[in-house]
Formats: structure tokens, sequence, C-alpha cells
């Protein structure tokens, strides 16, 4: 999925304040109060039961007695709604890590008809009284209705079939949170790893399908004293907000949180001066206020408190259109300022030259091997909403899709060995739920049945002399040289021991193999068709730091995806006109170079990549004129009308005209227009 996923951040920007970002104080619009805040997380819970969804907002609270008042209110309001619910006080749990955020919060949840933190033993305990001795069967059939495998799942299963106090799995449990890896005594059956950074996502998104699981709406998570990160060292302010904008570009994407509303709360110094998260734009523009549009609706991500109440009369709580889930997910992610990732082509202008190409690139790459191809547009013009365009015809047609972003500080392009497991993390595979790679090779290893037919599709291919048999018969060596082999195996096809490695031949390599072997484990193993690989944001390869060497690897490695190697794959480059022509600019010294180097690989093919780009005719993202623009206006209100009904906003063609006056992004203009709609929904006009 496109995310800005990485935890590093980029120092030129830390503290460089975007001119075209909309503030908002403590005295400016959204203004709310805390009955309205209950009012509001009360719609916004019945949506994210009803959709899966998750979001994200922030409370700006006058005073600390105001924010604690705030905080009990709104988690009797979620364990009212049947969801659970937990506090985590930034003095006591600050934003370090995602891994300690996630240990802290299994141990502070509390569920529907209790006031204090139990922690999910208490839940489970609570689950086993109520099953008895069929708890562990019940367990087991609920997380499979919620398609949920992993560690946590075994800690789980484990703690409920334990025929003693669990002592043991207690004890294990606390060392995994901790990032220990457990020694072979204190292995439970099930759990693979340990809760780390490269874990801590898909455990949050396993913690909230198991509580899903054992009966609860879902998750209300409070994280109250935001002021705290303000207040704390460049560097640990820096991770803080780090972390806070995963939680918001991450956790509703793939297989991530379902059914959670996470809200940050906190005084003055979180929202204004020198330290705020004003001071990392790219969170900044995820949560200011998209719109003036009053009063502020469900999913609004940024109010403050007053004082005095005020005269609003909101519609009464009501479930969406039972028809409509993946419409309300689309709108709840535009209200995060995120783009949607299902229902995109229902508010997709533009797009038809768009779709003839997908349909040619498809055809040709099923008949010719392999295709590539680039497309262009300047920042903001839409090319990330026209590639999760292209995603979703892939997916619809049996394509697995994997993405690789070029954040600034994460050029790790010349080194396929350490982003392979972020590619295979991000990858959505065209099956029910969406599952990544890593949740496909967690099923076919965790069940006896789907590793014995995993195993006899290995050997296959490991007999034959596609470049992949020698990542197969590597696979079947790591499968047979232990007690655990579907652990093993899972380690293997997760591609997490390469995370560490250089970029020298052989790690490139061993890279190169997996990922084909990836590919033809996906054909057999679940009859999807070639894959699609989409490269986003590459025009930061021709950014300001990076050096001429950097960019060389790079090239190397993209001669490698989009030079034929991958077998009836299709690959799209997405980059600013600018930056293609640089690239074909200086491709051909740069390529040559490489061609001569002796660590260059025969699957890096750098002559056939250099003589597609030369040849290849860009697709440009088309211009959004006004026509287009109120076309995609009239595409959002269709959507919402699904999800909400008919709204009458006052004088629509007006708003229309204001909205789309600009040439913002596509993603903008859906973002100001779902606030207007929601907050004249809301209103109950």
């Amino acid at each position: 999925m496109p995310s800005d996923h990485d935890t590093t951040v980029d120092s030129q920007t830390f503290g460089r304040l975007p001119v075209d970002v909309p503030l908002i104080g403590a005295d400016a619009a959204s203004v709310t109060t805390i009955e309205d805040e209950v009012n509001r997380l009360d719609q916004a819970l019945l949506d994210l039961e009803h959709s899966g969804a998750t979001s994200v907002n922030l409370i700006h609270c006058p005073s600390p007695a105001r924010e604690a008042a705030l905080v009990r209110e709104l988690g009797r309001a979620a364990r009212a709604r049947g969801f659970v619910s937990a506090e985590l006080r930034m003095v006591d749990t600050p934003l370090d890590s995602l891994e300690e955020l996630v240990a802290s919060l299994i141990d502070a949840l509390v569920p529907p008809g209790e006031t204090r933190a139990r922690g999910l033993l208490f839940l489970l305990d609570h689950y086993h009284a109520k099953h008895m001795n069929r708890a562990v069967a019940q367990f087991a059939q609920a997380t499979e209705a919620e398609e949920v495998e992993g560690d946590l799942v075994g800690f789980c299963a484990a703690y409920l079939g334990a025929t003693d106090e669990a002592a043991r799995e207690v004890r294990s449990l606390t060392l995994w949170s901790e990032g220990h890896e457990l020694k072979p005594r204190q292995v439970v059956s099930g759990v693979r790893g340990t809760l780390d950074a490269h874990s801590a996502q898909r455990v949050f998104g396993q913690l909230t399908r198991i509580l899903k699981a054992l009966g609860h709406k879902g998750l209300y998570v409070h994280l109250s004293g935001g002021e705290e990160l303000a207040g704390r060292t460049p560097r640990q302010r820096e991770k803080g907000y780090t972390v806070l904008r995963e939680l918001v570009d991450n956790f509703d994407a793939g297989r991530g949180a379902v059914s959670t509303k996470i809200c940050l709360s906190g005084g003055d110094a979180l929202f204004e001066g020198s330290h705020s998260l004003r001071t990392l734009p790219p969170l900044f523009m995820r949560l200011a206020l998209s719109s003036g549009a009053e009063p502020p609706p469900p999913h609004r991500t940024w109010t403050s408190l007053i004082r005095e109440p005020y005269e609003y009369v909101h519609r009464r709580v009501r479930a969406p259109v039972e028809t409509k889930p993946s419409s309300l997910r689309a709108l709840i992610r535009s209200m995060q300022g995120l783009p949607p990732v299902e229902a995109v082509t229902a508010m997709s202008v533009g797009h038809e030259r768009i779709d003839k190409t997908v349909s040619q690139l498809f055809h040709h790459a099923e008949n010719a091997g392999s295709v590539f191809q680039v497309i262009t547009g300047e920042y903001g013009s839409g090319k990330t909403h026209l590639l999760l365009h292209l995603a979703e015809r892939a997916l619809s047609q049996g394509h697995p899709v994997f993405w690789l972003n070029l954040e600034r500080l994460n050029l790790d392009l010349g080194n396929p060995a350490r982003h392979l497991a972020r590619v295979l993390d991000h990858s959505v595979m065209p099956r029910r739920g969406r599952p990544n790679a890593l949740d496909r090779a967690a099923s076919w290893t965790r069940n006896r049945a789907r590793l014995k037919a995993l195993r006899l599709v290995l050997e296959d291919i490991a007999n034959t002399d596609a470049e992949e048999a020698s990542a197969a018969r590597k696979a079947l060596a790591t499968f047979d040289a232990g007690p655990t082999p579907g652990q093993q195996l899972e380690e293997y096809l997760s591609a997490r021991d390469l995370v560490k490695k250089p970029g020298s031949p052989n790690y490139r390599q061993d890279a190169y193999r997996r990922l084909l072997l990836w590919a033809a484990l996906l054909r057999r193993m679940d009859d999807a068709e070639g894959p699609v690989l989409l490269i986003d944001e590459a025009e930061n390869l021709y950014t300001t730091g990076v050096s001429r060497s950097l960019r060389r690897s790079a090239l190397r490695t993209l001669s490698f995806y989009c030079g034929g190697a991958l077998p009836d794959a299709c690959v799209v480059l997405a980059m600013t006109p600018s930056a293609l022509t640089q690239m074909r600019k200086e491709c051909g010294t740069l390529l040559l170079e490489q061609s001569e180097v002796d660590s260059t690989l025969p699957t890096e093919d750098v002559l056939v990549f250099k003589r597609r780009l030369a040849k290849l005719a860009p697709e440009q993202v088309p211009a959004m004129s006004k026509p287009m623009r109120r076309t995609l206006a009239e595409q959002v209100r269709d959507v919402h009308r699904s999800v909400r009904g008919p709204v009458d906003v006052p004088d629509w063609e007006r708003l229309v005209r204001d909205v789309t006056a600009d040439a913002v992004a596509p993603r903008v203009l859906i973002r100001r227009l779902v606030d207007h709609l929601e907050a004249t929904w809301w209103a109950g006009s």
C-alpha cells in the first residue's frame, strides 16, 4: 500500500512548515464541548464497527482537569457501545516506538463493564469462563472468521488451553512483549518471533482482530497528556511525532487494525509553538483542519474544547447504509487526509486513458513476459491516486500488487536485500480480506495441510531450471534444517534475515530470487496472475543529498525490476516529469558505468532497461481542469449519498465553485468536500 511507513524523518524537513497548510488554534473553528465529543465518538464508533476502518483524531484541551473529564467520559462512552478502551498517558508511555506502545496497550485494556485497566489476559479469563472446555475451539473458530493469525493469537490460544495457572505462558508473553527472543523452554506453540519494530504494526492489527474474536465491537485508544511530547528532547520529540504519523498513515492499510479509534489529547504545547506537532509537516498536513465547515463531524481529525456550551443540533446516532462498508471506509480515509484504498474508482476522473493503458499493460504482460511503464505528474497532481486506481484494477483481475515507496531518507532502492521485506509487508493479495504476502506465508506455514502442499510446490519449483529454483531449494533446506519447519520456512519467506545485509551481489541475488519465488508460489498456491509492482515517489532519487553513486546503484536495481526479469509482471514507476528527464539524461552514462562493474548480476540487465526507458512514452497524469474537478465533486457527493443518504447542502453550486477554484490535488479536493458534506449531515440540516 502507498504509505509513509518508515520511521526515519527527513531532518531537513523537520521544523519547516508548508505554506499551504491551514492553521488552527484553540480559538479557531472546529470547537466542541465534552458532550459534543461524546456524540461524535458515538457516531464514529458505530461507523468504525460497521466498516472495519481505523481513524485518528486530536483534541486540544484548555486544562488538565478538562482533559481528565474528557478521557473519563469518552472511555465510558466507548465501553457502553461494546468497545474495549485503553488510556495511555504520555508521561508514562512516551511514543518512542510502536513496539513499546503496543506492549503497553496489551496491559491497559479496559473491557465493557469495567472502569480500570485489566489487560488482555483478563479478557481471556472472562472468555474462558464463558466457554469453559470449548474455549480453545471457539477461539480458533472466531479467529478464523476474523482471518487473523500470528504470534499474539498463538499466545492467546496457549493461555486458553493451559491446564494449570498458565504461569509459563504469562512469563513467555512478558518476555516476548519486552522484545526478547524466547528460549527453547519458553517457546509457546504458534509463536514464531518477538514484538519488535518489524512486527509491531502486525501485532497491533492482530490485537484488534482478537478483541473482535472475543466478542467485542472494536478498540478505543486514548493517548492523553500529549503536551509531554512537545517537552521532550528534539530527537525524542521527532520519534514521538513520527510514531503518531505511522498511526495515522499505516494502521488502516491491508491487514492493519480494524474497528479502531485512536485519540490524542493534550494542552497548548502539543498544538502551538516551535515544539508542537506542526514541526512535522507530513503529520500536520494529515491532521490539520481541512475546511471551516461546522459543526465538526464525527471523523474530523482536529477539534478544540471550549468552556461554554453552544447550540448545535446533531443527528441522532444511526448506522450507515448496510451495503456500503467499502464506501464508508473510503469516506473515513478521506477525512483522515489519506487516499481511499477501496471505492477509489468511484472517486476518480480523467482516468479513462489510464484505464486503457492499464488494460494494454496487463495484456502485453501476459504475452510478452513483462512490461514497464512510467506515470508522470507534478507534485500533488494525483499520481498516487492513479496508482491506487491501477492497483484496484489489478486486484479485481487477480494480480497481486507490490508497493515500493521511495521516501527521502529511505532510498535503499540500490539494496534489494534491505527493502524486500518492506515490499512484501506492503503488498496486497487478490483474496478475501486483502491480505499481504506475509499473511499468506503465515497461512501456508501454520496449517499442517497447507504446509504439506507448500512443500510439494517448492519441490516442483526446485526441479525446474528457472531462476527461482535456487530459492526454492534454499527454502527446502531451511525446511529440513530444524525441528520447526513451518516457522523456519515462514522466516525465510518473510526476508527479515536480509534487512541488515549489505548490497553485495550474493545478497542482491538472494533477494531477487526470493521475489521470483514469491511470484511462482502465488501462481501455484493461490492461482494468482502475474504480479504488479508499483514504485512511487521515484522523483526522490533526484532530490538534494542523493549522490551519483546511490542513483547508479538504484538504477541497477531498477534494471531488474523494469528490465523484464520478473515474469508476467507489470511494473509502473511514478515520478515527476523533470525527474524522468534527468533519469533519461544520465542513465546512459550511469548504466554504462554499472554494466562495466563486475558485481552487476545477469538479472540486472542494464542495457534492456536503458532501451525500455528511452523508448517508452510516459503516461501523463491528466491535468485537473475545472470541469473535471466539478465532475469529481459530484462523484464524491454520490459516494457520500450512498453512505449517509441524501444531504441537502445549502448553495451546493457555490460550495463546489469555492472548493474547486484552486488547482489542488484530487485527494485534497475530496477531503474538503467530504468534510462539508459530513458537517451538513451531522448538523441535521
